[in-house]
């Protein structure tokens, strides 16, 4: 019996490593025609490609050795899962005791250690109209308790980014390890795999989510501001339509839970710009307060964790 449960935390460590490698998709579901112009979609596809490969830069701050000795952890309960492996598995959890100790001795405040991330996007296709009218047939089904022809309607509404990061606890793990390694050197193969079983189930996963409706909607922005108003007032107010409708799909698809007022606060300047611009009065400032907002309700999704 501890033997399977070694094995279950064993797949379910296995898995953190392998994370960002199979959770790392990129999906497209096409629902409709929005407001944007096939360049403004290109423009947009290439904002939102911009955000993924940064956070994927940030994402590779991964600790090498920290990293090196959780797999070896690893490989030492894969031996301990066979009999008469004892030995091997004790050798290889002192090497990995080694790693810890050198990362510690290189930073002893270390405490959540990345050691995995990934970044996965799910893009979604559509308007406002559509996403009301399907949300709506979803609730009627509901009604009809018709749950599974519910969620083929939902399973597709999703139009995100989301950056996943799996954590070392150094605080905790590097102990654990020296005491399950201890456990063996005195024959209590029982007990070290009781020991390897809490710890592996240790590994923090801290997930965030951007809606890419708001990366849109800044690079939508970012390309009216740089009109002049009084020469591409028509094109101006397309991108600012387009811009608003991003933030309104992000609305209906319930992205604004945590931060509804500042997402009703964009929808608002973006109207005053469009008002103002068919007025006599510069634009500019009001271009930077919303894309200024924008920008800080995507560096607050980026870092909120789900």
């Amino acid at each position: 019996m501890k033997t399977k449960k070694l094995i279950n935390g064993l797949l379910i460590g296995s898995l953190v490593v392998s994370a960002s490698y199979v959770q790392a998709t990129n999906t497209t579901t096409e629902k409709g025609t929005n407001l944007m112009s096939q360049e403004q979609t290109a423009k947009s596809d290439k904002a939102v490609k911009s955000a993924q490969n940064e956070q994927n830069a940030l994402l590779e701050t991964v600790n090498q050795g920290v990293l090196d000795g959780y797999k070896k952890v690893l490989n030492a309960t894969q031996l301990l899962a066979q009999e008469g492996k004892e030995k091997e598995a004790i050798k290889i959890l002192q090497e990995a005791t080694g790693k810890f100790d050198v990362a510690l001795a290189a930073n002893p405040k270390l405490k959540l250690v990345p050691i995995d991330a990934g970044v996965s996007v799910s893009a979604l296709i559509t308007t406002p109209t559509l996403v009301k009218a399907e949300t709506e047939a979803a609730i009627d089904l509901l009604k009809d308790h018709k749950v599974q022809a519910a969620r083929t309607l939902l399973d597709p509404m999703v139009d995100e980014m989301v950056i996943s990061k799996a954590y070392l606890p150094m605080v905790t793990y590097p102990d654990a390890i020296k005491l399950a390694t201890k456990y063996l050197v005195e024959g209590k193969k029982e007990d070290a795999i009781d020991t390897l079983e809490t710890t592996l189930s240790t590994i923090v996963i801290n997930k965030s989510i951007v809606p890419l409706a708001i990366i849109r909607a800044d690079s939508l922005l970012k390309d009216a501001s740089n009109l002049d108003k009084n020469k591409d007032k028509a094109k101006a107010q397309e991108l600012l339509d387009a811009a608003h409708e991003q933030l309104e799909i992000a609305t209906l698809l319930g992205y604004t839970d945590k931060e509804s007022k500042a997402y009703e606060d964009m929808k608002s300047q973006i109207k005053a710009v469009k008002k103002e611009i068919d007025g006599k009065n510069a634009v500019e400032k009001m271009y930077d307060k919303v894309k200024a907002s924008i920008q800080d309700l995507i560096a607050k999704e980026k870092t909120s964790s789900k």
